[in-house]
């Protein structure tokens, strides 16, 4: 196996949007750079190609652009390119932004797409000898579920910290913190980690790339003569927000307009939590057998959450909100932002479609599968596929290769909460996505 890395730096304008909240946000500086990272495998006879961006997410029409374009400059089939997002809330609108309704830049649109064209070309070039290790960590009390049973029975999302009226949470994280180490033959080593949970750390108008970043950072600057990627595992249904935190937990943020605390050395610190777990673990590394590349996508269709006998009632938050006065509405916080979408969702689907074509995705490197599903599924969804993949370390990722939405547990529909109400997709979607994700791992 030979394998390659290069990034390119893919920050946006002054002035451009932020996409990431039902509030317009505008780029007003840099607090860390955003990139486009690629890791090449050739086995010989195949290649394949391990893209993260640090955006929100993309509609499928730039999925499909990206790869149309990496295949037209590599050769590499587009089954064989995995695209993974890293869902940064501080990063450049790339389509159409439902707060500030602007669309994105065509000319920062056709940038983005040469330096993900470019960082193909350039981790193909970069091709080395190379053995593969894995290994996994657990990185504690960063991430918690975000969606709770209240004491009157309710069920809210991020209900503020520190709040009474909590009883329990809806689940519980995924706190594994899984490593790929790529050893080369004189080149740096590509380090590739993947771990869950929701990146809306940093807020505010500045563009991060969110813990995601930190962790590429540290790592880097710990072990010399090293690369590193991240891989957006699972995150649905949880996040940074600890709603009994310590002191010293929440110092490091600020109350937000949302009552979602957030700031940039939160996001430090869930990267240096991340980064030192990988650093427990990278000289410990098992070797794998890393002989043949082989690849599949497979498409699944998930039924349409319609609800047109509430399409008046939709229509009427959307106005109220959409003019100003959101105040007139009986929400606040987390809760007006649930309404608002759960709003936009109704007035979405009024016309259909009656189902959605989704994609799933999946790259073998020997006895490795990075396997891919587009939109954020809920942890215990992420869960299940794992423990019934036919690998023995199977890297899942979300915001992969298709565009998306909430994928939640069908038992998560009766609680309800913020990603149920908002999720275009209805129940029993979980069980398409596990069971086609399982028959094409098999495939492989």
């Amino acid at each position: 196996m030979k394998t390659g890395f290069s990034k390119i730096c893919i920050n946006p304008p002054y002035g451009s949007p932020i996409v990431g909240y039902y509030e317009p946000r505008f780029t007003k500086g840099i607090l860390d750079n955003l990139y486009v990272r690629a890791v090449a495998f050739n086995d010989g006879e195949n290649k394949a190609l391990i893209i993260s961006l640090d955006l929100i997410e993309l509609g499928q029409k730039y999925f499909d652009a990206l790869k149309d374009t990496v295949n037209q400059a590599t050769g590499v089939k587009k089954d064989a390119i995995f695209i993974n997002c890293s869902h940064t809330h501080t990063g450049p609108l790339v389509g159409k932004d439902p707060a500030s309704d602007k669309e994105s830049d065509e000319v920062y649109d056709a940038f983005l797409i040469s330096c993900v064209r470019d960082a193909a070309i350039y981790a193909i070039d970069d091709l080395k000898e190379a053995t593969i290790e894995t290994a996994e960590a657990q990185a504690k009390n960063i991430s918690f579920i975000r969606r709770y049973r209240m004491k009157d029975g309710s069920v809210a999302t991020n209900p503020g910290v520190n709040n009474k009226n909590i009883d329990c949470p809806l689940g519980k994280p995924n706190e594994t913190v899984k490593l790929v180490k790529i050893i080369r033959e004189n080149a740096d080593d590509i380090f590739i980690v993947n771990f869950g949970t929701h990146p809306d750390t940093v807020g505010g108008e500045y563009i991060s790339a969110d813990y995601m970043g930190y962790v590429c950072s540290i790592i880097e600057n710990a072990i010399h003569h090293t690369q590193c990627m991240f891989l957006q595992a699972p995150q649905g249904d949880v996040n940074h927000v600890n709603v009994s935190p310590s002191k010293g937990e929440a110092s490091i943020s600020e109350i937000d307009f949302d009552g979602v605390p957030r700031g940039i050395k939160h996001a430090e610190h869930m990267g240096r939590v991340i980064a030192g777990a990988v650093l427990s673990v990278c000289s410990v590394t098992e070797k794998v057998k890393s002989d043949k590349i082989s690849f599949k996508t497979k498409t699944v269709e998930l039924p349409s959450n319609q609800e047109n006998n509430r399409l008046e009632e939709a229509k009427t938050i959307h106005i109220l909100y959409e003019t100003g006065r959101a105040n007139e509405l009986p929400y606040k916080e987390m809760a007006l932002t649930t309404a608002v979408a759960e709003a936009e969702r109704i007035i979405k689907l009024q016309n259909g479609p009656a189902a959605f074509t989704f994609t799933l995705s999946a790259i073998r490197i020997g006895d490795i599968v990075f396997a891919g599903i587009g939109g954020e599924p809920f942890t215990e969804v992420g869960n299940r596929i794992c423990r019934q993949s036919p690998f023995g370390q199977t890297i899942l990722c979300c915001l992969t290769s298709s565009a998306g939405t909430y994928i939640p547990a069908n038992e998560n529909y009766a609680e309800g909460g913020y990603e149920v109400k908002s999720s275009v997709i209805k129940p029993g979607g979980d069980d398409i996505i596990v069971e086609g994700m399982i028959e094409l791992l098999n495939e492989l």
